[in-house]
């Protein structure tokens, strides 16, 4: 068979020559930044002095050199970097979703959250702080450069220099420690924000018309959430300031120390003084650019952490492609034979099954019963959306065994109770306009919808519209067997009749369909071949007569 799967990309998120390069870039900007404060460090140190070592004009033309060097290697390090950064944020949401339809569906409802959590939160912190990696990259530089040349200046004032600086460093990843603890908290908080702000938008309509149940949520979740969230993220960031605080007073000291004492002290003369302070005063740029970048990579790391930690379990539930020789191998079939499905939902909760049940092509097959008893569920483990505990499946007398029951899904063409319309045929490689139009005649939508650039022209219409919207869209698929699940509950009484006692006839017979169908419709059971009634996760067939007797 074509292999149509996706593949998950297991690249790096910066590749190494792509670093290497804007590694280089960054040294060269980073180091003309600093020929152009030695340049004026030299210039100072000789008006002080009243030497001349060079011309004013030779200063000039080493100036400009230094300024173009430094524009041009900034330019396009700004550039590869936003582009870098685009790069990096568009490539994880891809990884993501390929994981996502790979993934078995009901392991991904588990998981819902914490996808959105990551897709939204966890790729901004990480593209924030690719942004600012060669910034970091090329501040280090620069604090090297300019302690090597104050090494050249002045050995003793480097030591009292790098004292100072050790000093404020370890005060900083001392406090660092409980700031990156809050951090983790905090983004632990954001899977729980995820769920409530979902039971807003799906709870809608219920908070229309019981506002207080709104209010409740929102007082007694989301604020608790939200303030927990706000009083951590605050204290974090207020950690590493009062640090960075601390090691911008440590280097004010230390200026005044060289300024008022390094003379009598270490017998420095005043040029070396004033260089010295000089180098220390550009120096403070780049010292305070990691600082204020050091709390945005941790945050990064975080996010990084909890992305890959999703990656691989998605990865380690990730269901096995299987190779199928001919996709339609299934789709002639003449009867399908289901034996011994069950499925559980866990020990001691709601299981089905065992179930049988032949379906024979061009039948009609429907099924009843009271809710909770696990008609949905059913037809989730005939789909294979629910992973099969036990059974296996027989096409035209061929096993198919429990491992392999993704193979017969090209049977089937659901329309879900809680349906989704898609607003484009995705999935489907040739849209006859003709067909498209005697479905909408057919399904009486022609008036107020048409085929339009291989899409529907509207889907803005009642529930009971869309619905047969997507029932249209299933059609199209042409695939043997048509699931419905409460399909007709939100028809109107006329179209529910002609639905019943029309569409179904033409879908069997003209179509060459076979129908599964979950119904309340009992006026309606006469329509079926097949009568199956679930209760309490058990099938079992019946008939109408049976019914009558009953009622």
């Amino acid at each position: 068979m074509k292999n149509n799967t996706i593949n998950s990309s297991n690249s790096r998120l910066i590749p190494i020559k792509t670093l290497v390069g804007y590694s280089l870039l960054a040294i060269v900007s980073g180091l003309s930044g600093f020929a152009f404060i030695t340049i004026i460090n030299k210039v100072i140190s000789n008006s002080i002095t009243a030497t001349e070592t060079m011309t004013m004009q030779e200063y000039l033309y080493i100036f400009l050199a230094a300024i173009v060097i430094f524009f041009i290697s900034r330019r396009w390090l700004a550039g590869g970097i936003i582009r870098l950064s685009q790069k990096i944020y568009w490539d994880i949401r891809k990884d993501v979703i390929k994981l996502i339809l790979k993934a078995p569906y009901r392991k991904l409802q588990e998981y819902k959250d914490e996808v959105y959590a990551t897709l939204t939160t966890d790729v901004n912190h990480i593209t924030s702080a690719s942004l600012m990696i060669i910034t970091f990259f090329s501040s280090v530089i620069l604090i090297v450069a300019c302690l090597v040349y104050m090494a050249f200046l002045s050995l003793k004032l480097l030591g009292v220099s790098a004292a100072v600086i050790a000093i404020g460093v370890f005060i900083y990843l001392v406090r660092s420690r409980t700031s990156n603890t809050q951090i983790k908290e905090v983004r632990e908080l954001e899977k729980t924000f995820i769920n409530i702000f979902n039971s807003f938008l799906d709870g809608a309509k219920e908070i229309n018309i019981n506002p207080d149940k709104g209010t409740q949520l929102y007082n007694e979740k989301l604020l608790k959430v939200t303030n927990v969230g706000e009083t951590k993220y605050v204290k974090a960031f207020l950690k590493y300031l009062n640090s960075e605080i601390i090691s911008q007073l440590l280097f004010y000291s230390l200026i005044a120390f060289i300024l008022v004492f390094a003379g009598a002290v270490f017998n420095t003369p005043i040029e070396v003084k004033v260089s010295f302070v000089f180098v220390l005063l550009y120096l403070m740029g780049p010292i305070v650019s990691v600082m204020t970048i050091v709390p945005i990579m941790n945050r990064a790391v975080v996010s990084l952490r909890k992305m890959e930690k999703l990656k691989a379990d998605l990865t380690k539930i990730e269901k096995a492609p299987l190779e199928i020789n001919d996709t339609n191998s299934y789709r002639n079939f003449s009867e399908l034979k289901i034996r011994n499905y069950s499925f559980s939902y866990g020990e001691h909760k709601f299981s089905i099954g065992p179930i049988n049940l032949d379906v024979s092509r061009n039948e009609v097959v429907f099924v009843y019963g009271g809710n909770g008893e696990g008609k949905t569920t059913f037809i989730n483990t005939v789909l294979n959306l629910y992973n099969l505990d036990n059974g296996e499946a027989y096409v035209d007398g061929k096993r198919i065994p429990l491992e392999e029951q993704d193979t017969i899904k090209a049977l089937f063409a659901p329309v879900f109770s809680d349906f989704y319309l898609f607003d484009e045929f995705y999935g489907i490689s040739n849209i006859h306009q003709d067909k498209v139009n005697n479905y909408l005649h057919l399904f009486e939508l022609d008036k107020k919808v048409h085929l339009e650039d291989n899409r529907f022209s509207t889907t803005d219409l009642s529930t009971g519209q869309r619905k047969r919207l997507a029932l249209i869209s299933v059609l199209l698929e042409d695939r043997p067997i048509i699931v419905l699940d409460e399909w007709a509950a939100d028809q109107d009484p006329h179209f529910r009749h002609k639905f019943y006692t029309e569409i179904i006839p033409i879908l069997v017979q003209e179509e060459d369909k076979t129908i599964i169908a979950i119904t309340h419709d009992d006026r309606y059971y006469d329509v079926a071949d097949t009568l199956l009634k679930m209760e309490y996760g058990k099938l079992e067939e019946t008939t109408v007569s049976e019914l009558a007797t009953i009622f």
